[in-house]
């Protein structure tokens, strides 16, 4: 699975800071964070450095966010095979966490389809989790339910899995959207 690369200890952020603050300060700390489009950390770390924070552009921010869920997604499908001992989910694992992770990788042209799909991949993230969740406590998951959330899985991924086999030439990919039978389309 793809995953993020391990920061320099130095870079690592491992000590944690704490202070006392009313809740009108951190309404207020917070109202500036959201205007600043950032999160409440980072616009307290950045203010105490005497910077003025910086939000990520929308591009930036939907790639990452897809790249997330999509780790996430693939995260969550390989313990539903390690829970269940279905192995129906490992081709849906490696092709969302791997194929689909690679092919976005260095893919800024695809921003907008990125960002107008994050929520709905978001979404089905939530329901994959949930199912992972029930599978990881002893519960079974029956192939009904498993191929539901899959063709789930399949129809969110459909539009990003076509925009990237199109490439940068625009052209149509060959074979089925989504999934691993689809796969070799990318």
């Amino acid at each position: 699975m793809a995953g993020r690369r391990p920061k320099a200890p130095e870079d690592r952020r491992d000590v944690v800071a704490r202070i006392r603050l009313t809740r009108a300060e951190q309404r207020a700390i917070q109202q500036r964070a959201v205007e600043a489009g950032v999160t409440f950390a980072d616009y307290v770390r950045e203010t105490a450095m005497g910077r003025k924070p910086r939000a990520k552009p929308a591009k930036a921010k939907a790639i990452e966010d897809v790249f997330y869920e999509l780790g996430r997604i693939a995260n969550n499908l390989a313990q539903l095979e390690a829970a269940t001992g279905d192995e129906t989910y490992r081709p849906w694992a490696v092709y969302v966490g791997k194929e689909m992770v690679e092919r976005l990788t260095d893919r800024a042209d695809l921003a907008s389809v990125l960002m107008s799909h994050v929520e709905a991949v978001n979404g089905i993230g939530h329901l994959i989790n949930s199912l992972a969740r029930r599978a990881n406590s002893g519960k079974e998951i029956d192939d009904a339910e498993r191929d539901e959330a899959l063709t789930i899985l399949k129809d969110v991924l459909a539009p990003i899995h076509k925009a990237v086999a199109k490439g940068a030439k625009g052209r149509e990919p060959e074979g089925k959207p989504g999934g691993p039978e689809g796969s070799d389309a990318l």
